[in-house]
């Protein structure tokens, strides 16, 4: 069933705001990649684009594209705050009275013609639901939360902003862009993509209790709101050690147990909102079970609880530079159970499309993380002794735990899948003369 038009205008507007995040932390990186006008340009086309998705998905027009544009623009002001501060913490420049409005209708005119593209254009031909579309935004959010966190670590920037909830005594909303450079720069933007990701996982809850029928994806829902914050809390006590508003190093004491931790529920946290996209599809709410699943249903499950020992492993690796034999020798345990997996999945179960999409996004990532982990153990190793990670250690090292978190997630979908289409009763076979349908 395709979107209400308000419906579409919000979960698109999350993802239009996603993009243009995403879009700015790229630009922006310290190596400065493009130029501003041509950042600005891309701004603009991503709430352009914004607009006609919301539009086609909707069948609705230049209302539903400038609703999307607003919803955008207002997610957008918690970033807004970095182009308007003044030079002291915690003041505003004086035209914040005109740029917080202008913002505002701007992004709603932008996205309205997109609106208008969108009509144009006509609807879409696979309309999704609004609230499997916005918890698959929260997913897409996380993972960015989670590239740029391994940024962090492979720059070894976890401390480089010193306070928190504050960044050097600023409202952390309010912290100017012209200060976020060096370490602060990947610091700084995993802790705003941080407030994008519990904003959106917020209102995904709210929209799950409001619009779903379902105990369990309730349960789920409001697990994920727990979460986060709970992630948020870990990260922030990892710089400071308490709770405290002080950025003196005689009054913080910063904890790198609790940056492991924090490390560690990160990717689990993306697991959980990928899962719960996948228990809010209409795949999920439609499906039909069938016999046979037993060693399928035993074997993702073991999949799961190897690379969650594997997580560990990378974890203490990456933050303590210890275990890296061990760290290789579950790895291979956990390709193999994830090959075998695929396999059966793309072999046994081919007729279902869910299940063999997953098995061939598991085979995929299996083998891109076994030839990530060999480039980033050569990457570490090729470093002289003392000197700081190059640029093709960290990104060699960024993608590898990226691909983990991918990975990890893909076996709880397969998990998943496996439990909710398959029963444990063995397969009958088919009559003579007949074949299963695919």
């Amino acid at each position: 069933m395709a979107p209400t038009p308000r419906s579409a205008a919000l979960v698109y507007g999350f993802a239009t705001a996603l993009g243009m995040w995403t879009l700015g932390f790229v630009a922006r990186m310290p190596a400065g990649l493009l130029p501003g006008a041509l950042i600005l340009a891309g701004m603009l086309a991503v709430l352009v684009l914004g607009g006609r998705a919301a539009a086609r998905a909707s069948g609705g027009g230049p209302g539903v594209g400038a609703a999307t544009g607003l919803v955008a623009s207002i997610v957008n002001l918690l970033i807004l705050g970095s182009l308007i501060s003044g030079d002291q913490p915690n003041r505003v420049a004086p035209s914040a009275a005109i740029w917080l409005p202008a913002s505002l209708a701007f992004g709603a005119l932008v996205a309205g013609i997109g609106g208008l593209l969108g009509r144009r254009a006509g609807p879409s031909s696979k309309p999704r639901e609004a609230t499997s579309v916005l918890a698959r935004v929260a997913a897409a959010a996380t993972l960015m939360l989670l590239l740029i966190g391994g940024l962090v670590t492979s720059h070894d920037a976890g401390l480089a902003v010193v306070d928190w909830p504050n960044s050097y005594r600023y409202q952390m909303f309010l912290f100017p862009l012209a200060k976020m450079t060096g370490g602060i720069y990947w610091e700084h933007s995993h802790r705003l993509f941080g407030s994008l990701v519990g904003l959106t996982t917020v209102v995904l809850a709210l929209r799950v209790w409001i619009k779903e029928r379902g105990g369990g994806v309730k349960a789920a829902a409001a697990f994920a709101v727990l979460l986060v914050v709970g992630q948020g809390i870990l990260g922030g006590l990892r710089v400071t050690g308490h709770f405290t508003w002080s950025d003196s190093p005689d009054e913080t004491n910063p904890s790198l147990l609790l940056a492991m931790i924090h490390g560690t529920t990160g990717q689990i946290f993306f697991a959980w909102t990928v899962g719960l996209a996948a228990a809010l599809s209409r795949t999920w709410r439609d499906a039909e079970r069938v016999p046979g699943g037993g060693p399928d249903r035993a074997l993702t499950a073991t999949l799961v609880t190897v690379l969650l020992c594997q997580l560990l492993l990378g974890v203490r690796l990456r933050h303590l530079g210890e275990g890296a034999m061990i760290h290789i020798t579950v790895g291979t345990l956990a390709a193999a159970i994830a090959t075998i997996v695929a396999v059966r999945l793309l072999g046994s179960f081919d007729h279902i499309p869910v299940l063999r999409k997953t098995g061939g996004a598991l085979m995929g990532h299996v083998w891109t993380q076994i030839v990530l982990g060999g480039i980033a153990y050569l990457a570490v190793n090729l470093r002289v002794a003392g000197e700081p990670a190059g640029p093709f250690e960290v990104a060699a090292a960024t993608a590898h735990q990226t691909v983990g978190a991918l990975l990890l997630a893909n076996a709880v979908l397969a998990w998943l899948w496996t439990r909710r289409l398959l029963t444990t009763a063995p397969a009958r076979p088919a009559p003579a003369g007949q074949t299963v349908a695919s």
